[in-house]
């Protein structure tokens, strides 16, 4: 019994020694992690914030990127530009007038602003022929095409733009400046304690600057009117006829313009004769004149 007793004995105290190195071990290894965790925690919260930043550094850029192309989108899209077309109408010699009337009361319907309108009537040298100016809203332009492609054959259809943003941006930024400037000059003539003397010159500067105002406020209008607008320049040609465009067309321009031809040469010849009658009757007075003082030293 004894020597179990013993035996167990030295078995609890081999546990209590274990016991106390397992412990002591653990508290040994604790400082590592701990010492090991807190620089890799400190590195975490590092790169966490180094991302945090670079994300709001991106987003300030961003934001600045997108703050300063809205401005530049605006002035891009801020274009004034001046459209024009250039067209060339054939039509039958003898429905000209009626498809000239035509265009000018469609233009009339669709709000235009009319330039010029000619026609020329047919002459006996020549056919008829017409052009036709205007402007009208760029929405009725489509309109207006349409019908001139009814009442003839389009030969010819040019297109061209030309840029007014500059022209108009100085002219808005006068306006501005002169009217800033007229207004403090206006401000200036209530003043009760300026010299009359100063008062005549803020006067004639308000004049002057009135002037200047109003000179680019018509400029500013009439470029406007370029932009607002569409302008469309016509031409109305005849039609040639059979002859004219065949193998016998030089022939037959020959022939008609053979009477032109003869006309213009009789009339240049008339022109002579009427402007040398004059010389003529000179010409005869001389001739008298020297044969009668030649006879004179002869009879003596």
């Amino acid at each position: 019994m004894k020597k179990y007793s013993l035996i167990g004995f030295l078995i609890g105290i081999t546990c209590l020694v274990l016991a106390a190195c397992g412990n002591q071990n653990a508290s040994s290894e604790a400082p590592e992690y701990s010492s090991l965790a807190a620089p890799m925690g400190k590195m975490a919260v590092d790169s966490m914030s180094k991302v945090a930043s670079t994300r709001d550094t991106s987003n300030s850029a961003e934001q600045s990127l997108t703050e300063m192309s809205e401005p530049i989108a605006d002035n891009a899209a801020k274009k004034y530009i001046a459209l024009r077309h250039h067209l060339q109408i054939e039509t039958v010699a003898e429905n000209m007038q009626a498809n000239f009337d035509a265009a000018l009361k469609h233009c009339e319907a669709l709000n235009c602003q009319l330039l010029s309108a000619n026609y020329n009537q047919e002459t006996e040298y020549s056919p008829p022929s017409a052009s036709l100016s205007v402007r009208l809203p760029p929405r009725n332009v489509p309109i207006f095409l349409s019908g001139l492609a009814k009442n003839g054959e389009v030969l010819q259809h040019n297109r061209d733009s030309e840029d007014k943003t500059i022209q108009v941006v100085d002219a808005e930024a006068r306006i501005k400046n002169l009217t800033d400037l007229r207004d403090r000059l206006r401000l200036m003539l209530h003043d009760k304690t300026a010299k009359f003397k100063d008062i005549i010159d803020v006067e004639r500067e308000l004049a002057n600057t009135q002037s200047e105002l109003d000179s680019i406020a018509s400029v500013r209008k009439m470029l406007a009117l370029e932009t607002d607008l569409v302008a469309v320049n016509i031409d109305f040609t005849a039609a040639q006829g059979v002859t004219e465009q065949g193998f016998f067309a030089p022939v037959a321009r020959a022939l008609k313009n053979a009477g032109q031809v003869l006309m213009e040469s009789i009339g240049q010849v008339i022109t002579f004769v009427v402007g040398a009658i004059p010389w003529l009757f000179i010409g005869i007075f001389m001739l008298w004149l020297v044969r009668k003082f030649w006879r004179k030293p002869k009879a003596n």
